[in-house]
Formats: structure tokens, sequence, C-alpha cells
């Protein structure tokens, strides 16, 4: 019993630390993967930053739509993200260098409609003033 109690105190312990700003940051892309293969849109705008700006042109806006249809386009979606580095360029900006792939059904296609995509990408974070980090920007190489 002693060393159960001990556990509990250890695991509440553990989750009261929010962690390094490095743990934040990986934190903060397995909700992001999470929210994707659970094809919740409310998550996933809730990462992305208010003042969300990349290469492209593209606003907070135009990349919640973006991901609105890339989710309708498909049944379901299962991804592996792998973060190749994380640098910090400010007290709270971080870049990270990640690869993710997809694997999706496509809709209308069952049985035969899988599809694979892979991309490299440079995602830019922001610590908001809650303490959040929120992709605020993004590139792909």
């Amino acid at each position: 019993m002693k060393r159960l109690t001990l556990l509990i105190l250890f695991f509440l312990t553990a989750c009261s630390d929010p962690g390094s700003p490095e743990q934040q940051v990986r934190d903060t892309i397995a909700r992001a993967e999470q929210a994707a293969e659970a094809r919740d849109l409310g998550a996933i705008r809730e990462l992305v930053h208010a003042e969300y700006e990349d290469r492209s042109g593209r606003d907070r806006r135009m990349l919640i739509n973006q991901v609105r249809l890339y989710l309708m386009a498909r049944q379901s979606l299962e991804l592996l993200v792998k973060i190749n580095d994380i640098k910090f360029t400010a007290n709270d900006f971080a870049e990270v260098d990640v690869t993710a792939a997809g694997l999706g059904l496509r809709a209308g296609m069952a049985g035969t409609g899988l599809a694979a995509d892979k991309d490299h990408y440079q995602i830019d974070l922001a610590r908001d003033e809650d303490g959040n980090w929120l992709l605020i920007g993004a590139r792909r190489f």
C-alpha cells in the first residue's frame, strides 16, 4: 500500500510540472497529431496562433479552411510524426524541424483509396501569454 501511495504521489508531482520548454513543444506537437487523427478541427484551431502567417500568404483562417478540406477528403487518417530538431530562437519562439507521414483513406474509395503523404516541414511556434505553444508559421522543405 505504501508503494502505491508513493507511486500516486510521484505521478501527481510529475503531472503538475509543466516540463522544460522542449518538452512543452513536443507535447504541443503530440496534441496536434492526436487532434488531426481524431479529425477534431476545434482542437486543431486552438493550436494555431491568431497571428499565423506562412510564406504562401496563408493566414490563420485560410490554414484552418485548408485543414478542414484535407480532413473532409479522408474518412480516416493516421499520422507518423518525427521531430528531427528543436531550436529556440528567442525566449518565446521555437523552430521545429518535422517529418510527417500520413496514411489516409480517401472518401468514396473504401478498400482501394489509400493515400500516403510524406513531407518535411519547419514549423514555427510562439508561446502565448498563457504559456501555450501555438503554431505561428510553417514552410515545407
